[in-house]
């Protein structure tokens, strides 16, 4: 069998025998497609890291989008070798599937919301570096006849969408109190959901994301109990003409 079929292989030639896929929660898809070749053509064949599915692939349906991301070789009897070829990417030509959202429970995360943590998976072609910036949040100030603003730096605040997946909403508006009682200047800022951890990797042309948001809160030092928890009460004592963002 394995003489007959490597007659019927020409110098250069692969045949498809098998394609096989899988997607991930974030959309990403992977697929594999196991070729038949000469061992002598190892070396001419098999395609680089990064080589596109619709340039090398011989199957049916081409995909631009796809990328070569491992190759393994295995010989075979009569002179033959097996080319196993992933791929990784969309198998549609536009697009980007939507983000895949859950909650982390954290004791103590909340501020004004569940103990918990917004972890979202999602692949972009952004680039990953715009997600290390940071922001920055404006307070708009304004009373006895002048305004101002003033831009503060911040994390990266939770966004109202991710690939047109609507997040969670922040548990209450985005906002900054202040007073100043007898001498003392008494504050705190509530950003809502901020970005507290990041990782990705490169998958073919795509960037693969996962990102958790957590509650963010921060005060002087009256708006904690002793214990180093958020003194509810006192957050609240301040007076209610607060400034949001």
């Amino acid at each position: 069998m394995s003489a007959v079929l490597n007659g019927s292989i020409a110098s250069g030639g692969k045949v498809l025998r098998k394609s096989q896929s899988s997607t991930e929660v974030d959309g990403l898809v992977t697929l594999t497609e196991t070729y038949t070749i000469r061992a002598q053509d190892i070396e001419s064949i098999e395609p680089g890291r990064n080589t596109a599915h619709s340039s090398f692939s011989t199957a049916t349906n081409k995909y631009s989008r796809m990328l070569v991301e491992t190759t393994s070789i295995e010989p075979m009897d009569g002179g033959l070798a097996q080319l196993l070829v992933t791929y990784v990417g969309l198998d549609y030509a536009s697009g980007l599937p939507p983000a895949y959202i859950t909650a982390v429970g954290q004791p103590g995360a909340g501020v004004f919301g569940a103990d918990a943590s917004i972890s979202v998976r999602y692949i972009t072609q952004q680039s990953v570096f715009d997600l290390l910036k940071g922001a920055s949040i404006t307070l708009r100030f304004s009373g006895f006849g002048f305004t101002s603003n003033v831009t503060l730096p911040s994390k990266r605040l939770i966004p109202a969408s991710i690939n047109g997946t609507a997040m969670p909403a922040n548990p209450r508006a985005k906002e900054y109190r202040a007073s100043l009682l007898s001498g003392t200047f008494r504050e705190w800022l509530y950003s809502g959901y901020v970005q507290t951890s990041v990782s990705f990797q490169r998958r073919g042309s795509f960037n693969q994301i996962e990102e958790q948001f957590t509650e963010s809160f921060v005060g002087t030092s009256d708006m904690y109990t002793s214990s180093g928890t958020i003194d509810l009460q006192r957050v609240n004592s301040l007076p209610s003409n607060g400034f949001f963002f």
